[in-house]
């Protein structure tokens, strides 16, 4: 019943992406940049989008001391890879940019300290609807996996409620264009344990 009631919510949100054809990632990005675990984050999940999602690629422009890191579909999986200076792109499933393993660092689950997730939709209380394949949900419930997952999406992927299951992993914040919603207290608990270690 619910992969039913997630299948027609994402042919509804795919309809909605292609009726909204101008995307600017611009104010996400802003409000990434304001936000705390930014600040703090070392190394730091992003994603290269398909076409209608938040591009936070950009964000590579203000990394300064930060590390980029890329996913890359591995079987069900999906493994880590830090950017380097010599680090190349491939071409990989479904149309997306992948790292090239042989020029990029295969970094753990532990160590990335933010991730900013991509979804079809989301709700305020930190549910994500993704594509299907459930790529993301292994990856941040994996145990070692302890960074701060906030959802770029666009506002109008705000929905009153995401179908959830067991497997589905809760967002702790969700950024679109005009506002930036935090879900749990996990945001200020990394801050106070990335103090506790300076």
């Amino acid at each position: 019943m619910i992969d039913g009631e997630k299948q027609r919510l994402r042919r509804r949100m795919r309809e909605q992406i292609r009726r909204h054809e101008l995307h600017e990632s611009g104010k996400h990005l802003l409000r990434v940049l304001e936000h705390a675990s930014w600040k703090r984050g070392v190394n730091v999940l992003l994603y290269a989008p398909l076409p209608g999602e938040p591009d936070p690629t950009l964000l590579e422009w203000h990394k300064e001391s930060r590390f980029l890191v890329f996913p890359k579909i591995e079987g069900s999986c999906l493994g880590l890879y830090r950017q380097t200076e010599g680090s190349l792109w491939i071409d990989g499933p479904y149309g997306l940019q992948e790292p090239d393993p042989k020029t990029w660092e295969n970094v753990s689950p532990d160590e990335i300290d933010l991730a900013l997730i991509p979804g079809l939709a989301f709700d305020l209380a930190g549910g994500r609807l993704g594509r299907g394949q459930g790529y993301y949900d292994r990856l941040l419930g994996h145990s070692r996996f302890q960074g701060v997952k906030l959802g770029l999406c666009w506002e109008y992927q705000i929905v009153p409620m995401v179908p959830r299951s067991n497997s589905d992993i809760l967002m702790d914040g969700i950024i679109t264009e005009r506002r930036t919603c935090l879900i749990a207290d996990k945001c200020g608990s990394m801050l106070d344990k990335a103090k506790e270690k300076e």
